[in-house]
């Protein structure tokens, strides 16, 4: 196995780790979505914290499910006023949590993910997108890495099941606040291809280094783990499927 030492861009520590010592050990989906909210959402019971104008409201209703929004600030589509750790309902109420581009706005993650657990029934699945390396934004505190929100997980009675990142990464999220007000937006796509073509180049000579010391089959998988951890470690944020156990 490959060495922390001998990956470039890793910390150099007493620890040998190696690329599966790094990932979350979880399915990692690239570029692609990994859920439909109407799918998840039908017939269910739908809790939706920091709903904003309450944009999902009328795809859950849509698919016979029940929506209540949860905001802590009055303006908003939320038909309760609460926070993120403090919610104001009794335990196992939802099979459904959506928190959509919340986490950073909440003082305490971590007691966050607890409530978000005590209100999720038993099998109910915790949905949404965590920013990770977006720069301070309104009034952000926590941007989380995907070890964080596999860490919150596991000690909160949860299982990140699905983590979903290479979309969009930090490099092109900060040009574009950086270039604000010209239009670099039209350009983001293109330079995350761009990135994404870079890590993967990066993979291939990780895998050539690997035959070396592995047999052909071990260095490709090998090597597409070692893509899909690139692409993580430099995502904008994490779009995720938790499942409470």
């Amino acid at each position: 196995m490959l060495s922390a030492e001998r990956i470039p861009g890793y910390a150099q520590g007493v620890r040998h780790l190696t690329v599966r010592d790094i990932a979350p050990k979880c399915e990692i989906v690239i570029n692609r979505p990994i859920y439909e909210l109407k799918e998840i959402s039908r017939g269910k019971s739908v809790v939706d914290i920091g709903c904003g104008f309450g944009r999902n409201k009328s795809i859950v209703e849509s698919v016979g499910g029940t929506w209540v929004g949860v905001e802590p600030f009055e303006g908003g589509a939320h038909t309760v006023v609460g926070s993120a750790e403090n919610l104001p309902f009794p335990d196992a109420s939802f099979d459904v949590v959506i928190m959509e581009a919340v986490i950073e706005h909440v003082q305490d993650p971590y007691k966050a993910f607890q409530e978000v657990s005590r209100v999720l029934k038993s099998g109910g699945v915790f949905i949404g997108y965590i920013a990770y390396m977006e720069c301070f934004h309104e009034i952000s505190y926590a941007h989380l890495s995907f070890k964080a929100i596999e860490h919150l997980c596991d000690t909160n009675g949860m299982k990140l099941e699905v983590i979903k990142g290479g979309s969009r990464f930090g490099i092109d999220y900060h040009l574009q606040v950086l270039l604000h007000p010209f239009p670099f937006h039209w350009l983001r796509g293109p330079l995350a291809w761009k990135i994404r073509s870079i890590i993967r180049f990066k993979a291939f000579l990780y895998r050539m280094k690997m035959r070396k010391h592995m047999n052909p089959e071990v260095a490709k998988s090998e090597s597409e783990l070692f893509f899909k951890v690139e692409c993580l470690r430099m995502s904008n944020g994490f779009t995720h499927i938790i499942r409470k156990l």
